[in-house]
């Protein structure tokens, strides 16, 4: 994981991921998970209330994004979490938000650290909040 916290979307979020992706697939490596935005493959929600001010933000994630999917040949995860809260865990999850909305750091984290358990996760792109399931149900289910 890294990220410019805002300060340098271009070469952090963006293309330091690229190259990231690349070193991955130079020494052998099969999987990578990358943490992205909720919604950033997805330019038309981009006007709602939350993500109207993270447009810049978003679109490094997207080109990110998108250079994993279509220009890696890695088994990809992209987690898009909505804001990340620094608020205790709930452990509780929706994985198919339609709304923006924010998620307490430590279920990121869980989920992020579960990915690997999970292979029904591989090549998908994981959209989440706060909600009202299990993380293993709902992980269990993707």
């Amino acid at each position: 994981l890294a990220g410019s916290r805002g300060k340098d979307l271009l070469q952090t979020d963006a293309f330091g991921a690229v190259k990231s992706m690349q070193a991955a697939e130079q020494v052998g490596v099969k999987r990578y998970i990358l943490l992205s935005s909720l919604f950033a493959t997805q330019p038309e929600k981009w006007n709602q209330p939350g993500l109207n001010q993270l447009t810049n933000y978003n679109i490094a994630k997207f080109f990110a994004d998108n250079h994993l999917i279509n220009q890696t040949k890695l088994d990809y995860t992209i987690v898009q979490p909505g804001g990340l809260a620094e608020e205790a865990g709930t452990g509780l999850v929706d994985f198919a938000p339609e709304k923006v909305g924010r998620n307490p750091i430590p279920d990121v984290a869980e989920v992020l650290e579960k990915l690997l358990q999970y292979p029904n996760t591989k090549n998908k792109v994981i959209q989440m909040l706060s909600g009202t399931e299990p993380i293993d149900a709902g992980m269990a289910k993707l």
